[in-house]
């Protein structure tokens, strides 16, 4: 079957001006540009033969940039972009995360600064390109932010596990929400976990 929606989370290096300089070499055809939609920015193209709707999704619940392809060419506009941006994948994440977290524990940079700046978004890419079932090595790093000393942190554990609701991480949310010393991050945790309800009752 034909893959009909990826996501390609670009890197901080890797910028908007970049990213639209790609997309008007390709030709792509400009639907919208600077839509407001649900805490984030987008912009939107369609592929000359009309087979996928390309977005640039500039996030501002997790500072992340990312574009999403829907579509029966997702698959042939994936090939196009991936080799003419610069993208995470899950693997680079995890390693950028336990690094980053690493360099929190040893005490060579403090839980302020680029060293927090650095776990935040390498938590956050790793759960806008983890897909598919349940990754045990996903859950086993958010595990060890969930018990990071930094709130943030922690808070953005809460914040990512709405983007990838794996039941590992969901049951995370719910540890936090039960015993987190922080009250909005527990009052965070349980809206979370009420809007994941009402999304499972829906369906």
């Amino acid at each position: 079957m034909t893959r009909s929606f990826t996501r390609l989370v670009l890197r901080p290096e890797f910028t908007e001006h970049d990213f639209k300089l790609v997309v008007w070499d390709l030709f792509w055809d400009l639907l919208d540009l600077g839509r407001q939609e649900d805490g984030a920015v987008v912009d939107s193209w369609l592929t000359p033969d009309g087979g996928a709707e390309v977005h640039y999704v500039d996030d501002r619940i997790t500072g992340m940039r990312y574009v999403t392809i829907r579509g029966d060419g997702a698959a042939e506009a994936e090939a196009e972009l991936r080799p003419r941006c610069r993208v995470w994948t899950l693997d680079e994440a995890l390693t950028a995360l336990h690094e980053a977290s690493t360099v929190g524990a040893d005490g060579a940079a403090g839980a302020e600064g680029s060293n927090r700046n650095d776990r935040l978004v390498a938590l956050y890419a790793a759960a806008l390109t983890a897909e598919g079932p349940e990754d045990r090595s996903v859950v086993e790093a958010f595990a060890g932010a969930a018990r990071d000393a930094d709130p943030g942190i922690r808070q953005a554990v809460v914040v990512a596990t709405g983007y990838l609701p794996w039941p590992g991480l969901v049951a995370l949310v719910e540890e936090l929400g039960r015993t987190d010393p922080v009250d909005h991050i527990r009052h965070n945790a349980g809206v979370l976990l009420e809007g994941l309800a009402r999304t499972e009752g829906d369906s």
